[in-house]
C-alpha cells in the first residue's frame, strides 16, 4: 500500500494520475498548506523542503518501506514498480528524460515564480512579474513546438513524460492571459490526454 501527501496542484496532479494509471493501491492524503502542516516534524520527515508531494510506499523493493519527495522522482520509482509508460528503448528513456527535466527545471519554476510573485508577495513588481510571464510563455512555446506532428511528448507511446507535462497544460497555463489558444498543438495533445479514465480520476483527487 503507498500513502500520498499531496494537494491538488500541478505538482500533485502528476502524481495523482501516476498511480491511477500505474493501478496500484493509495490512500490519499492531504495536507494542510495554509495552515502549515507541511512544515510540521511529521511532514518533515517524509520531504525535509517541506513541499507536497510525498508519498511511502509500505511495499517496497524487498519488503521495504520507501519514502520519496519530488514529482518526477516519483514518477520514475513508480513506473519501474508497475513496470508500465517507461519502455526499455534506451533512446526513448533519454528523450523522457530530457523533457522530464525540462519542465521540472524550467516550465514549473516559471509558473512557481509566476505565482509566488503575483499571489503571495509583500509587494508587487510588474517588472518582475513580467519576467517570469515571459519565462513561462517560452517554456510552452518550446513545449508546443515539440509536439507538432506528435502525439506524445516522448517516443511512440503515452508515457511517464506526457503524466509528468499534462498538469502544465491543464492548470499551470489557465494562470495567463489567453490560456492555451497561442499553443495549437500544445492543446490538441492536452485535450487527447484528457480524454483518459485515469487523467480524469488523478486530477479530480481532492477536489470538491
Amino acid at each position: 500500500m503507498i500513502d500520498l501527501y499531496s494537494v491538488p496542484t500541478t505538482n500533485g496532479q502528476r502524481v495523482h494520475i501516476m498511480l491511477e494509471e500505474a493501478g496500484l493501491s493509495y490512500t490519499p492524503h492531504i495536507v494542510d498548506l495554509p495552515g502549515g502542516k507541511h512544515l510540521d516534524p511529521e511532514f518533515l520527515a517524509k520531504n525535509p523542503f517541506g513541499r507536497v508531494p510525498a508519498i511511502i510506499d509500505r511495499d517496497g523493493p524487498n519488503g521495504a518501506e520507501v519514502t520519496l519527495f519530488e514529482g518526477h522522482a516519483i514518477l520514475y520509482y513508480l513506473a519501474e514498480k508497475s513496470g508500465r509508460f517507461y519502455p526499455d528503448d534506451l533512446a526513448v528513456r533519454a528523450e523522457i528524460h530530457t523533457w522530464m527535466s525540462a519542465v521540472s527545471a524550467n516550465i514549473g519554476p516559471a509558473f512557481s515564480a509566476l505565482f509566488w510573485f503575483r499571489n503571495l508577495a509583500p509587494e508587487k513588481s510588474q517588472m518582475t512579474l513580467d519576467r517570469y510571464v515571459a519565462e513561462a510563455h517560452r517554456g510552452l512555446r518550446a513545449l508546443d513546438t515539440h509536439l507538432e506532428g506528435r502525439d506524445y511528448v516522448a517516443g511512440d507511446a503515452y508515457s511517464i513524460a506526457d503524466i509528468h507535462a499534462y498538469p502544465v497544460a491543464a492548470t499551470s497555463i489557465n494562470s495567463l492571459d489567453g490560456g492555451i489558444d497561442d499553443y495549437p498543438a500544445l492543446k490538441r495533445w492536452r485535450d487527447s490526454i484528457a480524454e483518459r479514465d485515469a487523467v480524469k480520476l488523478g486530477m479530480a483527487l481532492f477536489v470538491d
